[in-house]
């Protein structure tokens, strides 16, 4: 089986460029050289003292489960599977450190109970997927370097949430090569996001995906999927609904090889379109424009795009959207960049007038950004804060002298 081919397009380009940022291979060696203590030693030591070793013997039933499951997938490399006592629907895989260990695959006790078995063939499927597509292992070095989530970058953060949602979707394409029914994983969605049991509630298959497919319409004109590490349900719903129906999994089925499918990949980049953008309202996408717009604008009025000042851009506008940069340059390619910045500004205080105050000290931000403040800056400040914002002269005084107290710090040497 070709595992490359299966793979969402968007999750090999992110894993990629992740592993180059990352160094991912150096650094794997570092860890497995090194022999440096990590998660997944941790596991494999807990799991065989303190949780119950899947075999023939111990447990026939999830036993066969789990060698179906691996030879659906034709996945040959040594797994060990453990249940954990843990009342949480949870199952994870984590990568083996040493070529002479196993893999490790824990599942929840609380999920062995509630799932059926077709169920959790889906999920131990969608487990060895992570493996198979070494999206485990590069998570692994991404919480080797950065242990603590809050040191991460904004800009680096947004593509370790991206490319970990498209992972999510290609593991699911494994899932279902294991057990494909899409009825059951439309349960097995329904069971890890409500925690409830199907029979309990005399589940509906075809009602739940008619209302999956109406919130995915929601969130591709109005919401954003942003924050959670998953992609929401109905994403991964449609997403599964395209790979079930293309010729690569029929291909993939009947027991042959399969190859490029350009009708899943393109139908697919439309659906990735839903994560690659923080927010669709008309709302959101006034304040992206805005911020590009008015902090070129003040940046620019000295003949001068500062490196600083472009960082004072790009760090908010990284709020709106995973790509600051290439969205900052597409306005930045537009010919008329005041009219862009007029008309969001009077888009964003339409709706919502409490914001003047907050775009008005972006803009001061962006200033002051380079360390030095330009008498055009100021001029511009005021013209601005007055004609668009509707501040008296006294009180643009008084913000630019908050700002200048708390942020500027002057350059040690003249330019």
């Amino acid at each position: 089986m070709k595992y490359e081919i299966i793979r969402v397009q968007r999750e090999k380009e992110f894993s990629e460029e992740l592993r180059q940022l990352f160094n991912a291979d150096v650094i794997e060696g570092i860890i497995r050289e090194g022999e440096v203590e990590g998660r997944e030693n941790y596991l494999l030591a807990a799991m065989h003292g303190h949780g119950l070793k899947i075999t023939e013997g111990l447990a026939p039933r999830v036993h066969a489960i789990c060698e179906q499951v691996k030879a659906a997938l034709e996945f040959t490399e040594p797994v060990e599977f453990f249940v954990h006592g843990d009342s949480s629907l949870n199952c994870v895989a984590a990568p083996r450190t040493r070529d002479d260990q196993p893999h490790l695959v824990i599942i929840n006790s609380g999920l062995l109970e509630r799932f059926t078995d077709a169920e959790l063939r889906f999920v131990l499927g969608h487990e060895l997927g992570h493996l198979i597509s070494r999206n485990s292992e590069l998570s692994r070095v991404i919480r080797f370097v950065f242990a603590d989530d809050e040191q991460i970058p904004l800009s680096i953060r947004d593509k370790i949430e991206l490319w970990g949602k498209c992972s999510e979707m290609s593991a699911d394409r494994f899932g279902y090569l294991a057990e494909p029914d899409l009825d059951v994983c439309l349960a097995v969605f329904f069971k890890l996001s409500s925690g409830l049991d199907t029979a309990a509630i005399r589940f509906d298959a075809a009602a739940y995906s008619r209302e999956m497919d109406r919130v995915l319409e929601a969130f591709r004109t109005e919401m954003s999927d942003t924050g959670a590490s998953h992609p929401i349900n109905p994403l991964r719903l449609q997403a599964l609904k395209l790979f079930a129906g293309s010729h690569l999994c029929t291909d993939l089925l009947e027991g042959r090889e399969g190859g490029a499918d350009t009708d899943l990949d393109a139908a697919m980049e439309e659906l990735v379109q839903v994560l690659l953008t923080k927010g669709h309202s008309a709302l959101v996408q006034a304040r992206r424009r805005f911020i590009a717009a008015a902090g070129l604008l003040v940046a620019g009025l000295d003949e001068q795009l500062d490196e600083a000042e472009v960082d004072a851009i790009l760090e908010p506008l990284a709020g709106f959207t995973h790509f600051p940069a290439e969205y900052f340059r597409r306005v930045l390619e537009e010919r008329d960049v005041l009219k862009v910045f007029h008309e969001s500004a009077r888009a964003i205080l339409e709706a919502n007038p409490g914001e003047r105050f907050s775009m008005f000290r972006f803009m001061v931000a962006v200033a002051l950004a380079d360390r030095m403040l330009d008498q055009r800056e100021v001029e511009m400040l005021f013209e601005v804060g007055e004609t668009m914002f509707g501040f008296q002269r006294k009180e643009i005084a008084q913000l630019l002298a908050e700002a200048l107290q708390k942020e500027f710090v002057p350059r040690i040497t003249l330019a």
